[in-house]
Formats: C-alpha cells, sequence, structure tokens
C-alpha cells in the first residue's frame, strides 16, 4: 500500500529518515509530499516530490530489485500529473540511471560519476531545444545573459544594455521557477518592459532547464562534495553543450557578485565548462553613489513602503508597475510572505 507521509510527525518523520539513512541518503525538507510504501506496515520504499521534481527516493536494500521502485515513482508521477504537471525530473546517482531509464526517462546532461539530470516528458528538453533553434539570428557575435529579476532592476538593464552594446545580438533568459510573489510571467513581462528600446535583444524562458536551490537535491552526494560547485557545473553543461549550441551563442555575461560565495563557484564552474565552447564576461555590477544595486534591496525598501528608494533603483516600466493596482498587489503579498517567513 503506498500512502502519504506525513513528515511533520515526528514517529512518521523518524521511520522516513531512517530507510533514507539505511540506503545512504540524506533526508531534505525542500519537499512538498512524501509518500511511502508500505508492506505490514513497514516503510520499504519512499519517494517525494518538490513540484514535479521527484526526489528523496529510497527502496529497502530487501526489496531491491523487486517491483517496489516502479511502483512508488509511478505513484508520484501520478501525483505530479494530478496537480498539473506533465513533465517528471529527477536528479539521480549514475548507479541509478538505468532504473528510472526503464520507466521512460532520459538523460539530459551529467556531472562526472556524480549526478545525473533525467526527464519523462512528451515534449522535453529535444522540443526545447528545437525552439530554441527556430529563434536563430543570422549574427556573428551573439551573446547571452540568464536572469531572475526579481523584480528587474537598473543593474539588469545596465547589464544588458552593456551586452547588447559590444555584441550583435543578445538573448536574456529569464529563469522560469515560481520561486517568488514576483510570478515567472509578471518577471518576464518586466524584463521586455525594460528592454524594449533594445531591438538586438530577444528574452526567452529557460522552462525547467536551468538549476534552482530548491529543486537541486543534495541528499545522496557525499558529505565531502561542494553541492553549489555541483549544480553550477550541472547549469553550466547544460548551457554550453544545449543551449549556447541551439543559439549559436559564443559568450555569456554575468554580474559580478563580489559578496557572494555561490555566485563566484558558480563563475569558476562556467569558466571550466565553457572553456574552448564560449566566452565568460563577468561584468562589474551598478553601484547608485556607491551603494550596489540588488533586487534583495529592492524587496526590502517594498517591504517598508519607501517607494521613493526604490525609484532610485529601477527603471520606469519596473516602477511603473509597482505603483499599479497590480504591482500593489504585488507588495502586499511581498509584505505577507516576509511576515510569515522574516
Amino acid at each position: 500500500m503506498i500512502k502519504k507521509i506525513n513528515i511533520n510527525s515526528q514517529e512518521t518523520r523518524v521511520t522516513w529518515i531512517a530507510l533514507l539513512n539505511k540506503e545512504g541518503i540524506k533526508h531534505e525538507d525542500n519537499v512538498e509530499e512524501v509518500f511511502g510504501l508500505f508492506e505490514n506496515d513497514n516503510l520499504i520504499a519512499t519517494a517525494a516530490r518538490y513540484q514535479n521534481v521527484i526526489k528523496c527516493v529510497a527502496v529497502d536494500s530487501d526489496y531491491q530489485g523487486s517491483a517496489s521502485f516502479n511502483e512508488i515513482i509511478s505513484y508520484l508521477m501520478n501525483q505530479n500529473t494530478s496537480h498539473g504537471y506533465f513533465k517528471h525530473y529527477v536528479y539521480t546517482k549514475p548507479e541509478s540511471q538505468k532504473a528510472f531509464e526503464y520507466l521512460g526517462f532520459q538523460a539530459i546532461e551529467n556531472v562526472d560519476n556524480k549526478l545525473v539530470f533525467m526527464e519523462k516528458a512528451i515534449t522535453g528538453f529535444n522540443s526545447f531545444i528545437k525552439k530554441l533553434e527556430a529563434e536563430q539570428v543570422d549574427k556573428e557575435n551573439i551573446a547571452a545573459i540568464v536572469m531572475n529579476a526579481n523584480p528587474f532592476s537598473l543593474g539588469h538593464q545596465y547589464l544588458v544594455e552593456k551586452a547588447a552594446s559590444e555584441n550583435d545580438f543578445v538573448y536574456v533568459f529569464v529563469l522560469s521557477e515560481e520561486m517568488s510573489v514576483f510570478t515567472t510571467s509578471i518577471r518576464t513581462e518586466l524584463v521586455k518592459a525594460g528592454l524594449s528600446h533594445l531591438d538586438n535583444v530577444k528574452v526567452l524562458s529557460t522552462e525547467n532547464y536551468m538549476v534552482s536551490n530548491a529543486t537541486f537535491p543534495s541528499y545522496f552526494l557525499k558529505e565531502d562534495d561542494d553541492t553549489t560547485a555541483i549544480q553550477a557545473r550541472l547549469d553550466a553543461k547544460i548551457f554550453a553543450n544545449h543551449i549556447a549550441k541551439a543559439l549559436k551563442i559564443s559568450k555569456r555575461l554575468v554580474g559580478e557578485e563580489p559578496y557572494s560565495r555561490s555566485t563566484n563557484l558558480y563563475n569558476e564552474a562556467m569558466k571550466i565548462e565553457f572553456a574552448d565552447k564560449l566566452d565568460l564576461e563577468v561584468i562589474p555590477r551598478l553601484a547608485n553613489n556607491e551603494d550596489i544595486i540588488s533586487a534583495t534591496k529592492i524587496r526590502n525598501f517594498l517591504i517598508a513602503d519607501d517607494l521613493n528608494s526604490v525609484k532610485k533603483y529601477v527603471p520606469k516600466t519596473t516602477y511603473d508597475f509597482l505603483v499599479s493596482e497590480a504591482g500593489k498587489a504585488v507588495i502586499m503579498a511581498l509584505k505577507e510572505s516576509n511576515h510569515e517567513h522574516p
């Protein structure tokens, strides 16, 4: 029998973690639902989901080789579908790749012998790449920028304007994952509005093929593995080996983050994975009177109702949205979210 596991209950949580630990997997709390396959009230297999990403998969070693793996993963995919997700993703150990392939999953990219990123979808990664190929332009020097734009700031605008002035064409990818009160559609529209004066820039979606902290697993990596570095290498490989090739991109630009260890790790990973494939250019962050512009700072001003300060950090297009009725609703949601998670 498969049933939902309440990991907020101490008793069931201990049982769940015990199975994960037995199979050499660390537990992860960044999940939306956890399910278990039980035999005579004994937990023999488990799997969890965060949106449409399958996580924390473990089958008791006494039952490996049985139908338990197929049963729990098939059940979880049905749960994904019931929540409106028709693409399924998993990050797994290389030794588990075959088991997922038997269920129709295909590998997208891998990092050494540590991790494989896989999906099961009718219109998946290959369709995404073909969609990108349809956006190709007949230009020589083509650059790319990937941003969250939460929200779109003068710093983002500066980075793209610099890229557009120094390259024939620029693709701007907006991260698709819903992780903020500034939804994907809002962030994308703000980016498009803030770049509408540039005729050699195209705004595109990353869909599900740029990794985030929420979706990326650490639960099966070794203690001495640097999770951020592996995540960065996976992202860099997907970009260099697939996305850049599809659009004939020769350079990726990133904004400098002098105080962010994770961003520096990302930049180092890109330097390694981009070698002999495309260039990486790190652009110093735009400052406002020596005050670094950041989306975090802007959100804090919004929470404090300090729109005068916000105005100094965002383009007119972003500011006009923020003072609109739709923008006011986003600010209210931002305040409520901050109150819940200070």
